[in-house]
């Protein structure tokens, strides 16, 4: 596996996450926004609208953007202690909690997607008013964000243990590639 290829694989899978992520997030938002429009000038709020909010948007925001999370190193970390030990201790210990992270994250994967058969097999479904909402299919996102960033731990020690070295995260803020996109709007 070359160093390209690996940075490139996760770059694709980071845009891609993110992309879905920032899809939800703007439906959510025009969602909620017509829901209360409709509510004050036509008294009649949008069907399904908590069901939908609950149910679909925010677990895709929440749990789609974990792996782009930690490939940018934005998960919460405290290394006071951990910045006072010697290199080679500090490599020694990262690698340790990348392991322990990935176990976990398998192990949340694994579980998640158990709960997630079982939903499908039972069809799962909430009633919001009088209609009848599944809820199986987003049981499915929560194992794919933990799936994802397992993956993204996997190979980064991969990397690591081939002497390989970490591909770079994007430095331009998703503000900057916006404008880069689209211009000043």
């Amino acid at each position: 596996m070359t160093d390209q290829f690996y940075g490139g694989a996760v770059r694709v899978i980071d845009r891609c996450i993110l992309a879905l992520a920032g899809m939800a997030l703007v439906l959510m938002m025009v969602h909620i926004n017509i829901d209360v429009v409709s509510s004050l000038l036509l008294a009649v709020p949008v069907p399904l609208t908590n069901a939908t909010v609950t149910q679909y948007y925010m677990i895709a925001i929440a749990f789609l953007p974990l792996a782009a999370s930690e490939y940018r190193g934005a998960h919460i970390r405290v290394d006071l202690v951990v910045n006072h030990m010697p290199a080679a201790l500090r490599r020694w210990l990262d690698h340790l909690v990348q392991i322990l992270c990935l176990a976990v994250y398998v192990a949340l994967a694994i579980q998640a997607s158990q709960l997630a058969i079982q939903k499908l097999a039972v069809n799962s479904f909430l009633m919001e008013q009088t209609t009848r909402v599944s809820t199986w299919p987003s049981y499915f996102l929560v194992p794919a964000g933990f799936g994802l960033i397992a993956l993204l731990i996997g190979l980064r020690l991969i990397c690591r243990m081939l002497g390989k070295p970490d591909p770079e995260p994007p430095t331009e803020t998703p503000e900057e590639v916006m404008m880069e996109r689209y211009g000043d709007v």
